[in-house]
């Protein structure tokens, strides 16, 4: 599928040297329309297969028709003309091999590694084809650290938390302030909402069973948030309605220390990590 990179990369040397030229472009010609014919041919013929695995090389061959057509595309005009090119939009074609591609990965990884006594290898591969497919694919990394749990069960010894930056919010005691009153007794009863949030951010690390190589991180950002509601008064508690003195039950809560918080958050991104790898 890549003998047609030669002569076109040669081509644009060959042009500058003037050597032998009408050969080479004649040559460079004939290697950029039989490529496009065999990859075109091929993609006809897998997809009248209806196989649904047919996508990840259905995506490869028209990356490779773009491919040679923005290579040829930067050509002067002339050279263009002389080798019958004709600028091809495969946009929406490549953008549907990709969506079919990811789709098709991103089932028979999540296949493979759920069934009984699963190819890890296999799955490794497939994990890589995604990543060729699209890097930026959602599921990639937790694909790999489901596959990595897999293969080395408790990854406790193999995770390392980087943690960037850490800040917590200062305690607030947002208060709404009402008068009731009852048979010429007066209250004024006060609801507070107290708040406060903690956050990390960074990266969680996990590398091989030696600790030398990073086989897998993605960063985290994780948020542990406290809110709670209790109610005062001051005033008459005869004055009091049903209401106020169903939420005077509530007792007063301190706020949490900051140091709680902070491991609350960690606590969080540990079971985000561990639902993961279920």
């Amino acid at each position: 599928m890549k003998h047609y990179i030669v002569p076109i990369a040669l081509l644009a040397c060959f042009l500058a040297t003037s050597c032998n030229t009408n050969k080479r472009l004649y040559n460079t010609g004939v290697a950029y329309h039989q490529a496009n014919q065999a990859d075109h041919e091929r993609i006809q013929q897998l997809k009248s297969s209806g196989n649904p695995d047919i996508w990840p090389e259905v995506f490869e061959r028209y990356c490779s028709i773009k491919g040679r057509s923005d290579e040829m595309a930067h050509f002067p005009p002339e050279v263009r003309r002389s080798l019958n090119y004709v600028p091809l939009n495969i946009d929406d074609e490549l953008n549907q091999a990709r969506n079919k591609a990811e789709a098709y990965l991103t089932a028979k990884i999540g296949q493979t590694l759920n069934g009984e006594n699963p190819n890890l290898d296999f799955a490794d591969k497939l994990i890589k084809d995604l990543e060729r497919v699209n890097r930026d694919n959602s599921q990639i990394n937790d694909l790999k650290l489901k596959s990595l749990a897999k293969r080395h069960g408790d990854l406790s010894e193999l995770m390392h938390l980087e943690m960037a930056q850490q800040y917590v919010t200062p305690n607030r005691d947002e208060t709404v302030s009402f008068k009731e009153t009852n048979n010429g007794k007066t209250v004024t009863v006060t609801d507070h909402n107290l708040s406060k949030s903690a956050t990390i951010k960074g990266r969680v690390v996990f590398t091989d069973p030696r600790g030398r190589r990073i086989v897998l991180s993605y960063p985290y950002e994780v948020s542990s948030k406290f809110s709670y509601t209790y109610t005062t008064i001051e005033g008459d508690r005869g004055a009091c309605s049903e209401q106020t003195l169903e939420r005077l039950k509530q007792p007063l809560m301190p706020f949490p220390t900051d140091e709680s918080m902070i491991n609350d958050a960690k606590r969080q991104l540990m079971e985000i990590i561990n639902q993961k790898i279920q």
